[in-house]
């Protein structure tokens, strides 16, 4: 293979080698360089392979040659080599055991092949975008790693079995996995059904968690339970569902924001959701259209006969669920309201099929099911429009949808005044879109004018209404049959929608939609690069907010009052709106107050042991006026309360946000709180506002913060909350030395 004088220079390089000892140069004494993937016999025996198919190693030993896939980035599971202290000669591996693993001779995968996810994440409502660059499995794979010794550091990626690991070894995250549908059913209940309530009711002591410790069996599985180890989920509703427990930090780990842990969460949820998808496809592919596409026209998918997930739930909606599921999943998780809105029109195209919007008050043992898919799948086709500010590609009073509303015996209205706040805030979208197009297009205003007259009138007794619910200040302890709990839930988030579908009617009327956020977020504008890198401001140690340059004058009230009709002539029409600017602000700001307080009343997910779910019912029936004993989610700590679930309607916190920040700049640019003296220091009602407006703030911050222990995504939101509330905190500061 190599000349005279290569072998000559590779003896002289061998003996000066073997004198001075260099770490490990040698890896580059040969004239061409190593093979990309070396067989697994050559690599346990630290020995150079030329890649061929049959390596000549292997054929010069007599040893079975076997290949795998190289695992390039991420947390790989490593294989302990035979010890060679005893003096015998080469570690070997037994192909045997290997062979169990199904290994094959696996194509190497080129760098494209790694970008190709990056493709499938589009910008949507300014959400984070998930990063799936090398850099980040690098990372994960040297703190992993790093205490490993250099010495068994063969240079090459190497295949594992969990059968040849140590539990130390093999143990990197716990990753929250089940061992049951059963299992996976309850921890619905617990999670995500109080948020979401897609399936029928609890049965009695179903509304536990019972998580195992996930471990793999290759570097590429999906993690299994280790009590439990040949159960996979396997329908697409199992699957869906997974997807998004799997994104709850297990109660074992230690480090649950860390970006192993992060990284390996994100990892198995999307297995989880591609499986879910791959599963719905295949159960509607038929057979002829593989084998004989001519009489594939002619024939029906062959029926399900597999159990069903839910005993109450039919297997034909099953599909739809894991659609809607998701749905919410690439929104809240992957930050793709592209995929959200395919996924949830692919979920009422299928509802629409079965008939399901058009049943009437139907009565059977399915019809609470049914009620709950059609209505949750308008639910979703409706918030996928809202997040993407555009138009329901549904009509939102459609005659044809005669279905009635789901049933909750704890709370028979919730889910009536439900619905209307999901129609007030599309409505409410529907005429930003509006608005937006008439100010490009220096329309006539007339339609404008009036749409807004119309939607106040319809809005504004929905929000007088939903403050007078009476609601505990405290949510019930736990989920139970009644669904109680559920229907508080739905009522707080009524309320939210309700006033957030009023901020955006009044928004521009209040502030012009001047820009705050750096990022898009919904329909709110973001600020222009230029102007983050152009602005000044009075606080230096604040981050950037353009939202200073606007009200860097003192304003008197007539100038205010009349701010409305100055914009005219920026923009070069000829209209105005209904509404004063001050009223419109007003508005915005009880509005905003009351998404503030709704969010941080919404209930947490309470996960308690199977094992004492008895003491658990007894406890609830003589009601307790503190926490139960069973209630240990994580350790004291970690993290005070377990992530809340399926947070699609996120984006009424950053309207709400938006009001409190703008706010808290036009009282500053307006004169009420000064540094000079001429108004009381820390007793001013100014400042009190200023105090007021930061807890709200804080109130937002605090509930995004715990929908981004689950959900990446939402991350992007609280960075820029949590970057809007120290940059007016130091406004405040600067002002007049208010801290909060």
């Amino acid at each position: 293979m190599y000349s005279g004088a290569a072998t000559e220079a590779h003896s002289d390089s061998t003996k000066g080698e073997s004198q001075s000892r260099p770490a490990k140069p040698a890896r580059k004494k040969f004239a061409v360089p190593p093979v990309k993937l070396a067989c697994l016999e050559c690599r346990a025996s630290r020995t150079r392979c030329d890649g061929k198919e049959v390596c000549s190693k292997c054929i010069n030993r007599g040893k079975t040659c076997v290949y795998t896939q190289s695992k390039r980035g991420g947390s790989r599971v490593r294989r302990r080599r035979v010890s060679t202290e005893s003096g015998e000669g080469s570690p070997k591996f037994n192909n045997t055991e290997l062979n169990q693993c199904a290994l094959s001779i696996l194509p190497e995968l080129e760098e494209g092949t790694f970008a190709a996810p990056l493709s499938l994440v589009t910008p949507g409502g300014g959400l984070k975008q998930l990063d799936f660059s090398l850099d980040d499995t690098e990372f994960v794979f040297d703190s992993t790693f790093a205490a490993q010794p250099d010495i068994l550091d063969s240079g090459y990626e190497t295949s594992g079995h969990t059968g040849t690991l140590s539990d130390a070894e093999q143990r990197e995250v716990p990753i929250r996995v089940y061992s049951s549908d059963e299992d996976i059913l309850s921890a619905y209940y617990t999670f995500i059904h109080p948020f979401f309530p897609i399936l029928p009711a609890p049965a009695p002591g179903q509304v536990t968690d019972n998580p195992d410790l996930g471990i793999r069996r290759a570097p590429d599985a999906i993690f299994v339970s280790r009590s439990a180890p040949d159960f996979e989920p396997s329908s697409p509703l199992s699957l869906a569902i997974s997807a998004s427990l799997v994104l709850i930090p297990s109660p074992d780990d230690k480090d649950p924001a860390g970006a192993e842990s992060l990284h390996l969460r994100r990892e198995q949820a999307q297995a989880f959701a591609q499986a879910a998808f791959d599963s719905i496809e295949i159960e509607s592919e038929l057979v002829e259209s593989g084998i004989q596409p001519g009489e594939a026209l002619s024939s029906d998918p062959l029926p399900l006969s597999r159990k069903p997930f839910h005993p109450k739930n039919p297997l034909e909606n099953e599909s739809i669920v894991a659609l809607i599921m998701l749905s919410t999943y690439e929104y809240a998780q992957r930050g793709n309201v592209t995929k959200m809105r395919n996924r949830a029109g692919q979920a009422i195209n299928a509802a629409i099929e079965l008939g399901l919007h058009s049943k009437g008050d139907e009565d059977g043992y399915y019809s609470e099911a049914n009620r709950r898919v059609w209505w949750m799948a308008y639910i979703i086709v409706c918030q996928g429009s809202i997040l993407s500010n555009s138009t329901p590609p549904i009509l939102l009073y459609d005659p044809r949808f005669t279905t009635t509303g789901p049933t909750f015996a704890g709370d028979p209205g919730a889910w009536a005044v439900f619905l209307q706040s999901q129609q007030a805030i599309a409505s409410a979208t529907q005429f930003v879109i509006d608005l937006d197009a008439t100010l490009k297009m220096g329309s006539d205003t007339t339609a404008i004018w009036d749409r807004m007259l119309e939607l106040e009138a319809i809005i504004e007794p929905l929000v007088v209404a939903a403050d007078t619910w009476t609601l505990p200040s405290t949510p019930q302890s736990s989920l139970d049959s009644s669904e109680t709990l559920v229907g508080q839930a739905l009522r707080r988030i009524a309320r939210i929608k309700l006033n957030s579908a009023r901020i955006k009617l009044h928004r521009f009327c209040a502030f012009s939609d001047v820009p705050v956020f750096s990022k898009k977020h919904c329909d709110l504008p973001s600020t222009p690069k230029t102007s983050i890198a152009t602005s000044t401001t009075s606080a230096p140690k604040a981050p950037p907010c353009s939202c200073r340059g606007v009200f860097h004058t003192e304003l008197s009230h007539s100038e205010m009052m009349t701010q409305g009709s100055s914009l005219s002539s920026s923009t070069g029409l000829t209209y105005a709106l209904p509404y004063t600017p001050q009223y419109s602000a007003k508005i915005c700001l009880r509005s905003a107050f009351t998404i503030a307080r709704s969010f941080a009343a919404l209930p947490y997910p309470i996960p308690r042991s199977p094992t004492k779910n008895q003491s658990q019912s007894q406890t609830q029936t003589h009601g307790p006026t503190h926490p139960p004993q069973e209630f240990s989610y994580f350790p004291p700590g970690r993290l005070a309360h377990p992530p809340r679930m399926i947070p699609i309607f996120a984006c009424c916190a950053m309207q709400s946000s938006y009001v409190l920040i703008m706010l808290s700049y036009k009282t500053k640019a307006m004169g009420f709180a000064t540094a000079s003296g001429d108004v009381p220091g820390k007793d001013s009602a100014a400042q009190r506002m200023l105090g007021q407006l930061g807890e709200g703030l804080g109130m937002i911050l605090e509930a995004l913060k715990n929908y981004s222990v689950a959900y990446e995504a939402l991350g992007g939101m609280s960075d820029q909350i949590d970057i809007a509330v120290r940059s007016v905190a130091a406004a405040a500061e600067a002002v007049s030395e208010v801290r909060w």
